[in-house]
């Protein structure tokens, strides 16, 4: 899909929106860091979400694959892909994997998505929107990581093919999947 685009999106009761979607870029910082801290604050169980640090999504802003969602000129979703690179972002280096592997390999980072818009399947899009992309630049395989209890999320990356490939304490000692997928 060539960004940014316009898509007007349903939810099942029916009711639809027009959504912008466009690459981020270093001037929308702010507004990524004051997404995630309203999700974050509205979490019932903050463990199910580790946050990303300022420090870091600059960094992706600026070297990796980045996204957002608006509703107007309210940004109202994110998503961060750490493109095929030797960092220790890349999940692939939690698995073992070698330099040449990771260079094969993205992370799927972060996806956020306001209470308020849930539901219009923003989150799946997200996943294709990203899988398009490493594919693009040559990535043969894609990770992410997720809270075992975060049941929606996951079950949306089960539905899109991904695997669980092991279970540990990551981010802090929270329990996380990482899950794999074959692009």
């Amino acid at each position: 899909m060539k960004l940014p685009t316009t898509l007007t999106l349903s939810r099942r009761s029916g009711e639809t929106e027009e959504f912008l979607i466009r690459q981020c870029e270093e001037a929308d910082l702010f507004k990524i860091i004051m997404l995630q801290q309203k999700i974050y604050e509205d979490l019932s169980d903050p463990g199910i979400y580790a946050k990303v640090d300022e420090e870091d999504i600059l960094d992706s802003l600026r070297k990796d694959y980045c996204c957002a969602v608006f509703r107007g000129s309210r940004m109202v979703a994110f998503t961060m892909m750490i493109v095929n690179r030797v960092s220790p972002r890349n999940y692939g280096s939690y698995v073992g994997y070698s330099p040449q592997q990771q260079e094969k390999s993205v992370s799927m980072e972060i996806t956020i998505v306001d209470e308020s818009c849930r539901g219009f399947g923003l989150q799946k899009l997200f996943v294709a929107l990203r899988e398009e992309k490493a594919r693009s630049l040559g990535a043969t395989e894609a990770f992410v990581t997720i809270g075992p209890d975060n049941k929606y999320s996951l079950q949306n990356l089960l539905d899109s093919g991904y695997e669980i490939i092991e279970t540990r304490p990551m981010y802090e000692g929270a329990m996380r999947h990482i899950l794999r997928r074959q692009l």
